[in-house]
């Protein structure tokens, strides 16, 4: 195989052993792909990234169809209508969303932006189940059974998570009123009294922000509140685009597109832009009367982002559970024990009961 029919490779194509022709897999913490039928490895050779190549949003959204596109297999999921992308020896794989079978009939091809870089997975198996394990002792009033419910590091499927960042110069004209607190008295004789009132004044300024890398999951299933709990990526170790890394895992296709990215990024932006210009403002209180912010300069890149996940039945409801594939952080949900719950409740009840009774 040449190099340039690699670097031509689309999200979801397979790489044959040269040894055996079996597919190869990306063995997580390696930098090389894995045979599971002869064992032999085939290394692959990383591009170390010295500068990121940051893409011009404008540029884009204008020719979002001729710039850094590709076709790209889709397959969609009949239950939850999760679309991911895999390659061709997962075809047996579930939806990592739903646990529904993903039928090959179902897929189909659609023109994508490809992603300029990764991070690929770093752990895997005994290491995801320590996780797992140390996440579920610090779990209060869990069901004493649970570990063995959730016990499932072998069903937990391998997602790369797509992923927005957008860069951009902002300057902001706008215009409030500064308030400084001081206290006064106010009535006479024995209704005399000291209250507290503001000074306001009129304000007008500009404030100049420089954003980098504001990140914005591409994801609807999986909430953003909740990649956000499983977050510090360790993003200096970006990788440049190898669809290697890939193989053996899920990619799912991103929901959010490129100019719905910036709408929520630019919303994260305002939050800051806010706080400066309250400090711009100064004063005890501040008021924003008005603002109008100008983005400049705008770049962006799609990165995938490496995430194990799963679910487990407790009962008759359906609990769902996210690994950072870097770190091992976790999140997600949990069933409660209430017999655990009235147990620590009579508990606390008598403690309090008999503290009662010996001080009388």
């Amino acid at each position: 195989m040449t190099e340039e029919t690699e670097d031509n490779r689309t999200i979801g194509d397979t790489f044959p052993c040269e040894c055996c022709g079996a597919v190869l897999k990306y063995k997580p913490g390696t930098t090389f792909l894995h045979c599971e039928y002869c064992g032999s490895d085939t290394p692959i050779q990383t591009k170390v990234v010295v500068d990121i190549n940051e893409l011009d949003y404008m540029q884009h959204i204008r020719h979002v169809e001729e710039l850094n596109t590709h076709n790209t297999n889709i397959i969609k999921c009949r239950k939850c209508g999760a679309e991911s992308t895999f390659d061709e020896n997962m075809k047996s794989m579930e939806c990592p969303y739903c646990g529904t079978p993903l039928i090959e009939a179902d897929a189909h091809y659609e023109r994508l932006f490809k992603p300029s870089y990764l991070l690929p997975f770093q752990i895997s198996g005994k290491e995801i189940d320590d996780c797992l394990h140390k996440w579920l002792r610090k779990l209060w009033f869990a069901p004493g059974n649970l570990k063995q419910q959730a016990r499932c590091s072998e069903k937990m499927q391998g997602v790369y998570i797509p992923c927005w960042t957008y860069d951009a110069q902002t300057e902001t004209q706008y215009t409030g009123q500064r308030g400084v607190t001081y206290t006064t008295s106010v009535g006479t004789g024995k209704n005399r009294r000291t209250v507290i009132r503001t000074a306001w004044s009129y304000r007008a300024g500009n404030i100049s922000l420089f954003f980098d890398d504001v990140m914005v999951p591409a994801s609807k299933l999986i909430a953003s509140g909740t990649v956000a709990k499983i977050e510090d990526w360790d993003t200096e170790n970006l990788v440049e685009m190898d669809n290697r890394f890939l193989s053996g895992f899920i990619t799912e296709k991103y929901i959010i597109n490129l100019t719905q990215g910036f709408e929520i990024a630019q919303g994260k932006m305002a939050t800051q832009i806010d706080s400066a210009i309250r400090r711009d403002i100064g004063g005890d209180k501040q008021r924003i009367l008005s603002k109008n912010t100008r983005y400049e300069n705008i770049k962006f890149k799609l990165i995938l982002l490496p995430v194990y996940m799963s679910s487990y039945l407790y009962g008759k409801k359906v609990y769902h559970f996210f690994v950072n594939g870097r770190t091992g952080k976790v999140t997600g949900d949990r069933p409660y024990s209430t017999l655990k719950i009235v147990f620590t409740i009579l508990l606390g009840l008598l403690l309090i009961g008999g503290i009662i009774y010996y001080n009388r």
